[in-house]
This record gives C-alpha cells, sequence and structure tokens, in this order.
C-alpha cells in the first residue's frame, strides 16, 4: 500500500504577497509625501498633478488596496 504524496503551489500566495508589499509601500510613500506637503505646501514643485489634493485619492485606495484589496 502507498501513501499518496501532496505538494502545496504556493506562488499565487507569493504573487499577492508581493503586490501587496508594493501597493502598501507606493501607498505609504505617497503619504509621507502629501504630510510633507501639509508641513511645506512648497514641495510639489509647481506641478498641478502633485498637488494634496490630487495625491490624497490615490495614497487613499493604494493604502486600501493594500491592506483590503490582497
Amino acid at each position: 500500500m502507498s501513501t499518496e504524496q501532496f505538494s502545496y503551489d504556493n506562488r499565487i500566495v507569493r504573487n499577492f504577497l508581493i503586490a501587496s508589499m508594493i501597493f502598501g509601500v507606493v501607498g505609504m510613500l505617497v503619504g509621507l509625501i502629501i504630510a510633507l506637503q501639509l508641513f511645506m505646501p512648497s514641495l510639489n514643485l509647481g506641478l498641478s498633478f502633485t498637488t494634496f489634493g490630487r495625491l490624497r485619492p490615490l495614497h487613499t485606495n493604494a493604502v486600501i488596496f493594500a491592506f483590503v484589496g490582497n
């Protein structure tokens, strides 16, 4: 009588973990940038797409997707 051999494929779990870590790092980095912009508004370098109002939704969505989505 032979016993069955099982092997687990953890690639999908590892890929979700890596994606979650990337989204978390990006989201927290954007959060740091917008927190610094609240302290010193000139950090947006005069670019309209790097203002607090445009980066805040990006930060919120990236962090939520990192912690909940994956």
